[in-house]
């Protein structure tokens, strides 16, 4: 009876790894905001839409054009915006998460350019192991011209 449970467990294991078929989730609309002049430190969004029943995990994401990357979050404190630091953005079964301005977002750090109509590579790194590499377009922040 209990080489049947080990054996059974086995194969749900291996059924939820890295190679257990095709992936759910897709990166959509992925944008990083355009920096001022001087400014070495970028905002980047998307939302990540997960059309099948199992949860991905977000762990962290990576630039060779950035020294670091960080998952944030901004959030209403004592009537302040403030921005925190997120270990993981969780995506459940059949659901979006946006990351968008006022909300969670990549953060990227001494990023080389941020000019409108560059592109960044950037990778998207999951809890079971699984990454997504992006090419990232920056566009131009919005004026308070365009009111």
């Amino acid at each position: 009876m209990s080489r049947l449970v080990i054996l059974t467990l086995a194969l749900l294991l291996s059924a939820c790894g890295p190679g257990g078929g095709e992936r759910s989730l897709t990166v959509v609309e992925p944008w990083i905001r355009e920096t001022p002049p001087g400014s070495t430190v970028a905002a980047g969004y998307m939302r990540l839409r997960n059309e099948g029943r199992t949860q991905q995990v977000l762990i962290a994401a990576r630039s060779p054009e950035a020294s670091r990357m960080e998952l944030h979050t901004m959030r209403e404190e004592d009537g302040m915006m403030r921005m925190r630091q997120v270990d993981s953005i969780v995506i459940d079964g059949r659901s979006t998460v946006a990351l968008e301005p006022g909300g969670l977002h990549l953060m990227l750090f001494d990023i080389e350019t941020a000019e409108a109509g560059h592109r960044v590579p950037v990778t998207l790194s999951f809890e079971d192991g699984w990454e997504v590499e992006l090419s990232v377009p920056v566009r131009a922040a919005m004026g308070g011209h365009n009111h």
